[in-house]
């Protein structure tokens, strides 16, 4: 790459509220760089657990270790992306800048070429069934598979469906293959049936990842090619062959034919929903019945049902055909109603509601409340002071029970500063002091604070118990009489041009320091002098070329205000 030795480079300087001497903290030899993927052409998602117990830090540098990669050797967010070109090992540092303490960490990662391999076709099998998948043999490699083992072999033994694929070294493979278990199917059409004349009726073979052949008196119905087929008059002999991947081949056949006698009204009822251990009775009411035929092999009129299941009953009609039908029972869970504590604004009122449908509903309050209230009998219920409160909610036989505390509020604030005046290039952050429950900002974030990078208006909206509270403040950036400029390139190869790094306008200021870092975290030079720049040279020899971190303080002489800045600065041979 060529530069223009006559062109000054310019890089945009950022206010960081840090202290710049660099220490290193016992608790980051405890701490370590995380990433989640070792691939070269990969953006590999970084991370630390540094940042468990340092959440908001002052300011964040990362040294991935890739001069080649230029600009984007750096990043300075908590959870960047980088990509490696080509493989290899790249030492990568963190530096985590915090309440006058800076943390180092620096991890050796070595950087691989996806293995590509080709697992083959798809695997089917039957439940209760195996496999084994085989990955490479790299000799002296660490597996790692996507499923919930612990397995760090070449080989993984499946026993449940799902999509299959391997990281070696850290590294995925170029292919994942899908394995996919089904349960053996049972295909049972049942007894053979003669049904009166208009009943409806459908022949069931459904079975999990199935494929289907229906026949009709030896001629394949085209149209049914899924789990059900229904019978039309006349009828016939009907069968159906199942197909399921892994597991086989299975059939079944059945006669059903149809008579000249008009089929009688006949229902089960509705699908019904039934409270926990609830004994429910299907009865089936057929006018001219001689024979009753239940799903369950019972041959009364009725059965009783304990257990939720879909139930159907053949109903033989004056001896001569049969009508059909059936019902879905399923039972309600053990399920409480929803109420969570929350908190109210002295002198409102909190509406409770525990409505199952027409019930007896049981309030009480601790401590009680005024009489109307303690036993209202109604699925609402008013809060009017701090408390336990408790609701038992008998509907039919179903009983329900829920509880939830409430406490008060005295008032609602809300506040994030007032309007400021930003030097451009400033960072600021907004911070919410709220007694809120809930907050947002203007972009829908939630998050305590709220990083400014640019002017305008920005917006908290606080909510409690007391209501609801919106805040604003206006950031305006204006050009600072004492910006401090730097380039962000220099070329210290004795040509006489751009020769040292320093500040190209020094302005009225006092307090100046500046030190440069090298892509370890190293300190390579410092001045209090703004007239006295770096010329490239490190402990009495020449720096390698590459990018550099820089942080300078110093204070405006005419606001009497401090400042703080960073940026990178490439030096070039």
């Amino acid at each position: 790459m060529k530069y223009n030795r006559h062109i000054q480079f310019f890089l945009r300087t950022i206010t960081v509220t840090a202290i710049l001497f660099i220490t290193y903290a016992a608790h980051a030899q405890k701490d370590s760089i995380t990433y989640n993927s070792t691939c070269a052409n990969y953006k590999i998602q970084f991370n630390s657990t540094l940042f468990d117990s340092i959440q908001f830090p002052d300011a964040v540098i990362w040294n991935f270790g890739d001069p080649a990669s230029g600009f984007y050797n750096h990043a300075m967010t908590q959870f960047p992306t980088h990509a490696f070109s080509s493989p290899g090992t790249y030492l990568v540092t963190l530096t985590v800048v915090t309440g006058g303490d800076s943390v180092k960490l620096q991890d050796n990662i070595q950087v691989i070429t996806p293995v590509n391999y080709n697992f083959g076709p798809d695997i089917y099998l039957c439940a209760n069934g195996d496999t084994t998948l085989t990955a490479p043999n790299v000799p002296g490699a660490t597996y790692e598979w996507n499923d919930d083992s612990l397995t760090r072999a070449p080989t993984l033994l499946v026993t449940k469906t799902g999509v299959y694929t391997v990281m070696i070294n850290g590294c995925a493979v170029t292919d994942s293959i899908g394995v996919y278990f089904s349960q053996q199917p049972k295909v049972e059409l049942g007894d053979d049936h003669v049904l009166c004349a208009g009943e409806i009726l459908s022949l069931n073979a459904s079975s999990q990842n199935a494929n289907y052949v229906w026949k009709l008196n030896g001629v394949v119905l085209p149209n049914d090619t899924l789990g059900q087929a229904p019978v039309i008059a006349p009828g016939g002999h009907y069968s159906v062959t199942v197909t399921v991947p892994g597991c086989g081949t299975f059939s079944d056949s059945v006669n059903i034919t149809f008579s000249s006698l008009a089929a009688p009204p006949f229902s089960l009822g509705p699908d019904t929903l039934l409270c926990p251990k609830q004994v429910y009775t299907l009865t089936a009411s057929v006018a001219g019945a001689t024979a009753y035929n239940w799903s369950t092999g019972a041959r009364d009129s009725s059965i009783q049902i304990t257990n939720p299941g879909v139930y159907w009953a053949f109903v033989t009609v004056n001896n001569q055909c049969e009508v059909v039908d059936s019902a879905e029972v399923d039972y309600r869970g053990d399920q409480n109603l929803d109420f969570h504590d929350t908190a109210i604004c002295k002198g409102t009122t909190l509406v409770l509601n525990a409505d199952f449908g027409t019930g007896v509903y049981n309030w009480t309050a601790d401590p009680p409340q005024r009489n109307d209230q303690n036993q209202t009998g109604q699925s609402t219920y008013y809060v009017y002071e701090a408390g336990e409160y408790k609701v038992v909610a008998t509907v039919g036989t179903c009983v329900y029970t829920d509880s939830l505390h409430v406490s008060f509020n005295d008032s609602l604030y809300a506040d994030i500063g007032k309007d400021t005046l930003l030097c451009a290039g400033e960072e600021y952050i907004l911070h919410a002091n709220t007694n809120a429950n809930i907050y947002t900002w203007q972009d829908g974030s939630t998050v305590a604070y709220y990083n400014v990078t640019a002017a305008g208006t920005y917006t908290l909206i606080a909510q409690n118990g007391c209501g609801t509270d919106t805040v604003s403040v206006k950031i305006d950036t204006h050009h600072c009489e004492c910006e401090l400029i730097l380039p962000n390139a220099f070329t210290p190869n004795g040509d006489g041009l751009n020769e040292t790094f320093r500040p190209l306008h020094p302005c009225n200021i006092s307090n100046f320091t500046i030190r440069i870092f090298n892509r370890y975290g190293e300190p390579v030079f410092e001045s209090a002098d703004p007239t006295h720049g770096w010329d490239g040279t490190f402990r009495g020899t020449r720096a390698e070329s590459g990018t550099y971190v820089w942080m300078a303080s110093y204070t405006n002489i005419d606001s009497q205000q401090k400042a703080f800045k960073k940026g990178f600065v490439i030096l070039i041979r």
